[in-house]
């Protein structure tokens, strides 16, 4: 169930990018949470075995996850405030939101898998 909805998610975050591409505008962050609902789903079809038993595992499981995130996602901050304060790169603040918050889901449930394949 979760990989089917990963791959729809999956084509309709490429038929988006795709179309904005030929359109000759630049890349469209409006695909962006279809995107990380895509990863959401892809992980919780590999998690979905370990997060169904409510054991001391699950909660490693997320309790390391977020940790490792929680270090990623100021990484990310650090660098977007860095690329924006010097003018790096010309984005609007929506554009900012909708990058960040892909990369804060993508990176929370990445990092679970990441944790559910080393333990």
């Amino acid at each position: 169930m979760f990989k089917v909805m990963g791959a729809i998610l999956s084509i309709q975050f490429l038929f988006v990018l795709i179309v904005s591409l030929l359109a000759g505008d630049r890349i469209s962050f409006f695909s962006l949470p279809l995107l990380s609902t895509a990863v959401i789903a892809f992980s919780m079809s590999y998690l979905h075995p370990q997060f169904r038993q409510k054991d001391e595992r699950m909660r490693l499981i997320r309790y390391k996850g977020l940790f490792f995130s929680f270090f990623a996602i100021l990484g990310y901050m650090f660098i977007m405030m860095t690329l924006l304060q010097f003018n790096m790169i010309d984005i609007n603040a929506i554009e900012v939101l909708q990058i960040l918050s892909a990369l804060f889901i993508s990176t929370v449930f990445l990092s679970w898998v990441f944790v559910a394949k080393r333990n």
